[in-house]
């Protein structure tokens, strides 16, 4: 709470906020904004966490694989496409002209994807990401792009010469699978679009 409460006093609110599997593992994410400034809101973070860190005598971690066996606290960026009106070329939408344009937008991502996977490749090979990707979660080598079994089908009917509109972006209701939860609504594509 400490460390929210500084960046919202520095001009940063964080948008999530929750504890990780590991023990002490945290993530908590600035909101979402231009490249440039959530760059600067990430580094401005990790900051403002060594400097609270400090104050209670601990030292953070952002490191992904600190120890053997337990998960790090290592930094994402999360990224999307829109234009300065704030349409997102990643989201669905309700429209027609917002579903050729997510369609498009994923189309193109995908065949940058295969063209430049090795660009892509550079920007995340590390030591850390290797180790963090190639042992404990995905193989670092391989950049894949998995929307989801719906679009994946509605791809494929494109393919096939169906035209660009028609996918819906559903939700249903998802049971977790305890008494002490009740069944929440949620997309039924994957919430990662890349891994």
């Amino acid at each position: 709470d400490n460390i929210q409460a500084k960046m919202f006093l520095v001009g940063n609110p964080m948008i999530v906020k929750h504890n990780e599997v590991a023990p002490a593992q945290h993530e908590m994410s600035p909101i979402f904004c231009v490249s440039n400034a959530s760059a600067d809101s990430n580094v401005l973070f990790m900051q403002v966490a060594a400097e609270e860190a400090e104050k209670l005598g601990l030292h953070v971690l952002f490191h992904e694989k600190p120890f053997k066996g337990i998960n790090g606290s290592g930094k994402h960026c999360n990224w999307s496409v829109g234009t300065d009106t704030g349409a997102n070329f990643f989201a669905p939408g309700k429209t027609d002209a917002s579903s050729e344009l997510y369609v498009t937008a994923l189309a193109c991502l995908a065949y940058g994807l295969r063209q430049y996977n090795e660009l892509v490749r550079c920007t995340v090979a590390h030591a850390g990401n290797d180790h963090r990707l190639g042992a404990q979660e995905a193989p670092p080598a391989i950049i894949s792009l998995y929307p989801g079994q719906g679009f994946e089908a509605h791809v494929d009917a494109i393919i096939a010469g169906g035209p660009l509109v028609g996918y819906n972006s559903e939700k249903k209701m998802v049971n977790p699978g305890t008494r002490n939860t009740m069944a929440v609504p949620s997309g039924v594509e994957d919430r990662n679009r890349t891994a």
